[in-house]
């Protein structure tokens, strides 16, 4: 277990706290009951300096992170824009504080990737710059794993339908306002979505899709082939996951359900359960409707699943980071 810097207690920190995620991070930490003393709203963004908003039901004021500094908070949570916060994490080392980086794209090259239901065990002593990966990632390192322990993984072809909330609270009113404009035929704002994304489907834009691909890699068998496509789809919240996965033996379709559900951040349809998109919002785990094996190619085989992106992809994993990081035990799913 880390010791505190004070007395009192952990003393924690979330950049960008108005962020969809850093809002996520502050839900989960009072559900979990995180023991904390102290819990500062950093702004690093310049968007967010003095706004008022509350921890634990008292109000609560977002100061700049130039003016309250690092040095006394023993974990910080990076939310929002990379570059606002690079210079900021780059300090971790000098004022000692364990960073958990949730920027997309991260610019941590020297962080720790950890996915809680992956490789929370490898998280030990000095390491102190630790990564939660993009939202894509941490379902798709989930389920490979998984499947990787029956047989090795040869090629999986991803195709992510992503949601309006990638670009946070500004795609998401932008989505609501198309959605009536189409509907009252009036003309739509384009400021976030560089064309019509009511009610409809598209390659997403400018996606760092080669990151995201070295980040499953990294966390599962850097062996297997990955292909990843990232499209844009009218959803407010979600991430839609379509597999393809190929593995060197062929195997049973009970037996991937198996190894999927043995992993308690994994949820698999049952009986009448029903799961689309919508409902992965506010779920801890990812959640697998559909498993179906390919008869024309030997080894393959689908899987569809749903993942809520702000807090199973993001928030509640960077928190199950934290637990394991400061206590060195609990839950890590």
């Amino acid at each position: 277990m880390a010791h505190p810097k004070s007395a009192a207690g952990y003393r924690l920190g979330i950049v960008n706290p108005l962020t969809l995620v850093g809002n996520e991070i502050k839900s989960i930490l009072r559900e979990r009951a995180f023991p904390y003393a102290k819990l500062a709203l950093l702004d690093a963004a310049g968007e967010a300096e003095g706004s008022l908003t509350e921890v634990d039901e008292q109000p609560a004021v977002v100061a700049p992170i130039a003016q309250e500094g690092l040095d006394d908070l023993d974990v910080v949570f990076f939310c929002g824009p990379a570059a606002a916060n690079q210079q900021w994490i780059a300090r971790q080392a000098e004022d000692d504080f364990i960073a958990i980086d949730l920027s997309q794209p991260t610019l941590s090259e020297d962080g720790k990737l950890a996915i809680a239901g992956v490789n929370l065990e490898d998280i030990g002593p000095g390491d102190e710059l630790l990564v939660s990966p993009h939202p894509i990632v941490i379902p798709i390192a989930l389920i490979l794993r998984q499947i990787a322990t029956l047989s090795p993984i040869e090629s999986c072809t991803a195709t992510v339908v992503q949601p309006a909330s990638e670009f946070d609270q500004r795609g998401i009113e932008e989505l609501a306002k198309q959605t009536v404009s189409v509907l009252n035929i009036e003309s739509m704002p384009k400021e976030i979505f560089d064309r019509q994304l009511a009610f409809n489907l598209y390659p997403a834009a400018e996606h760092n899709e080669e990151m995201i691909v070295s980040q499953v890699r990294a966390l599962t068998d850097p062996r297997a082939e990955l292909a990843l496509l990232v499209t844009q789809g009218t959803v407010f919240h979600g991430h839609t996951f379509s597999l393809f996965v190929k593995t060197r033996e062929p195997l049973e379709r009970d037996r991937i359900v198996d190894a999927l559900q043995a992993n308690p951040a994994i949820v698999m349809q049952e009986g009448d359960q029903q799961f689309g998109t919508i409902d992965a919002a506010g779920k801890d785990e990812v959640l697998v409707a559909e498993v179906r094996s390919d008869a024309s190619i030997r080894g393959g085989f689908w899987v569809w699943a749903v993942c809520d992106n702000l807090r199973r992809s993001s928030a509640l994993n960077a928190v199950l980071i934290a637990e394991k990081a400061l206590f060195g035990a609990g839950a890590t799913n």
